[in-house]
């Protein structure tokens, strides 16, 4: 196994493992909206360099794109930012990370994708940990919004992941998060200026802090564009299954660590559990990928993670 690429992917999985902390923290100055926007506004003037190759797709490319952008770019992290305000970090990346599980049931009732027996154990083992999730979430007293939230935000994504499948068989990786990317910020200006909401937005971003300003720039330039450049470089090199493990399995470790150091929240024992069997039932469901059976993969390539 080469060593640069395993490298590069680890990296992107502390990049994104961390990008739920520093969320946490620039929310609470610009709010889940304002940052939504502002995210994706700046991350598309980053692109902007690919924007003619974005234009210049078939129409219905374009359409499914608009559609696409609207689940990854207004839906996803909107209320993925919005769960971060209820739920520590880890809650939030656990659960997020569920969204491949929901993929592979969406793909299974809407695609009529195989699902085989090993991914049926994976998807009910890590189910059974989220659910314990949600049990310690309401028994600890935390809000059941958050995990609404982050619930709709993995939806958002596995539909995202299973609209994209098609997009990610004719595009490259880079253009196809840069088009979305792009789609999503006109969206969400759509959005923005029939709510009325143009000024409180710029404001927000104006009243940001030297901290505030540094953990924004961090979501924007590494988290959505570095992150994915490393990624892609990873993905070329290194079987899919493989990249999907390096980047999936250690967030939860590095958010954690993170959350500790930075906001001072420990890790309960009852996360710690559910990470086991939401990782564990991930690792069943990629164990066809690492035995080499491309029958029986029901995602097939890798996705772009769901944490971000």
């Amino acid at each position: 196994m080469r060593v640069l690429p395993v490298l590069a992917l680890i990296l992107v999985s502390a990049f994104w493992g961390i990008h739920a902390v520093v969320g946490k923290t620039v929310e609470e100055q610009l709010g889940p909206f304002a940052l939504t926007v502002l995210r994706f506004t700046f991350g598309a003037l980053l692109y902007a360099p690919l924007l003619p190759r974005v234009w210049g797709l078939p129409r219905i490319m374009l359409r499914q794109l608009a559609l696409t952008g609207l689940f990854w770019a207004v839906l996803f992290p909107f209320f993925f930012y919005q769960s971060l305000r209820f739920l520590t970090p880890v809650e939030s990346v656990l659960l997020i990370n569920t969204s491949p599980l929901i993929a592979a049931l969406l793909g299974w009732l809407f695609l009529g994708e195989r699902l085989r027996w090993t991914q049926g154990i994976g998807i009910a083992m890590a189910f059974i940990g989220v659910g314990w999730t949600v049990f310690g979430q309401w028994k600890t007293s935390t809000s059941g919004l958050g995990i609404l939230f982050v619930l709709v935000a993995a939806v958002s994504f596995a539909a995202y992941t299973v609209w994209s499948r098609s997009l990610s068989r004719k595009l490259p990786l880079l253009d196809m998060v840069a088009a979305t990317s792009i789609c999503g910020a006109i969206e969400l200006w759509i959005i923005t200026l029939l709510n009325g909401h143009t000024r409180e937005i710029w404001q927000s971003l104006i009243r940001l802090n030297a901290a505030g300003w540094a953990e924004f720039l961090y979501v924007v330039v590494i988290v959505s564009t570095v992150s994915y450049i490393l990624y892609g470089y990873g993905l070329k090199r290194l079987p899919s299954a493989v990249s999907s493990a390096l980047t999936f399995y250690p967030q939860v470790i590095f958010v954690a660590l993170v959350q500790w150091i930075w906001l001072g929240i420990e890790p309960t024992w009852i996360v710690i559990f559910s990470a086991i069997l939401i990782l564990g039932g991930m690792f069943i469901m990629q164990l066809p990928h690492f035995c080499g059976s491309r029958a029986d993969a029901a995602i097939g390539r890798a996705e772009p993670d769901p944490g971000q």
